[in-house]
């Protein structure tokens, strides 16, 4: 079971083992798009919610393996395709530019609530782990209309909101590598955990991920209030 930290520590190590960011991305949208076709049958029309990070990332890979398939999909994106932050989300809505079974549409609550109408099924890729404090607006305000809607809806590696007091209720969750603190069936569904090629390595040795749980010191401490390191090694030769 992982935490924010353990997933991030992952993804660092992945990189400097030689698996890139994108290519888990890419990894994580693919098996996204084959279980959600393996679990809802007679699909056609599918929404995808997104924020602005990672998650969005994966939603739109996932949509490009979908409309290969002929479905035809509406992504929102809440913030505004401008308000996307994630470099690799960036890259990926560029690659759907083009393809006639997706259509983008920056958020507002006439178009969530006609895409709502319109859908069969609804994939939240919106918020991923992490999230601290209470859930603002206007995610809070899309969770709701998305628990009202009546519609399935499957979550992208965490419910938006997980552990909020704002938190999608999902039925279907894919999470990617192992599943993450917090999750139940209450808020989840039914959990499936998808591999996207995160290496054992990164997960079983010490790597340049693990920088991520020492404490940054503030500028003006001092040796003595930063903590203490034990370095336990050795010689080069067996037996040393």
């Amino acid at each position: 079971m992982l935490d924010y930290i353990d997933v991030k520590v992952f993804d660092i190590n992945s990189e400097a083992l030689g698996v890139s960011a994108e290519t888990l991305m890419e990894n994580a949208g693919r098996a996204l798009a084959h279980k959600l076709l393996d679990n809802f049958a007679d699909i056609e029309n599918i929404l995808i919610v997104c924020g602005t990070g990672n998650n969005c990332g994966d939603g739109l890979v996932a949509a490009r393996y979908l409309a290969r398939r002929g479905m035809k999909i509406k992504i929102i994106f809440v913030r505004g395709m401008r308000g996307i932050k994630s470099e690799l989300a960036r890259r990926q809505l560029l690659r759907l530019q083009g393809i006639r079974e997706i259509t983008l549409l920056d958020y507002s609550p006439n178009s969530l609530n006609e895409s709502l109408i319109w859908c069969n099924v609804v994939l939240d890729a919106m918020l991923g782990v992490g999230i601290s404090g209470d859930v603002k607006e206007p995610y809070a305000g899309v969770i709701d209309a998305l628990n009202k809607s009546g519609k399935p809806i499957i979550a992208v590696d965490v419910p938006s909101g997980l552990g909020t007091k704002s938190c999608v209720k999902a039925e279907f969750t894919v999470t990617f590598h192992d599943v993450k603190k917090g999750m139940s069936p209450e808020y989840c569904g039914k959990i499936e955990v998808a591999d996207i090629g995160i290496p054992k390595e990164a997960e079983l040795y010490t790597g340049p991920g693990e920088f991520v749980y020492f404490p940054r010191p503030k500028k003006e401490s001092h040796k003595g209030e930063n903590g203490r390191l034990l370095i336990i090694g050795g010689g080069p030769y067996t037996g040393a």
